[in-house]
């Protein structure tokens, strides 16, 4: 290999790097957290989550139970639920808001959607909608 093609190369892998710093991309920013808070005599919520880098997939959450995911990029990630004839999407992490969190809380219930960082203070921050 020439100089040339070493220092294109260089400046290529230093560009890579720098992208990949920056988006936060190969280490956990923060895990979210999604709980079924449903009523008993509902049936299981289906939950999808997403980022423009990566799809989390399909999961069936019981009542009670639990969700959670990594994120590893500096990137909007939001989730879609469905539950009966009721749909809902919301922003499950977003950069601005939630940066300097290590966990972000979400409680899925019957009359919304509750945002927390510290698993005991709820906000509530979008609401079901039916078809």
């Amino acid at each position: 290999m020439d100089g040339r093609s070493s220092y294109v190369l260089f400046l290529v892998s230093v560009f890579i790097f720098s992208v990949a710093g920056r988006l936060g991309l190969g280490k956990r920013i923060a895990t979210i957290h999604v709980t079924n808070s449903m009523p008993r005599e509902l049936q299981p919520i289906q939950l999808g989550c997403n980022s423009r880098y990566k799809d989390h997939g399909m999961h069936q959450l019981r009542v009670g139970d639990d969700y959670e995911f990594g994120v590893e990029e500096r990137a909007l990630h939001f989730c879609e639920a469905i539950s009966g004839r009721r749909i809902a999407s919301w922003h499950a992490y977003q950069p601005r808001r939630d940066w300097n969190h290590k966990a972000v809380f979400w409680r899925v219930k019957e009359n919304g959607f509750f945002l927390s960082w510290d698993n005991s203070s709820w906000v509530r921050k979008s609401v079901w909608q039916t078809e």
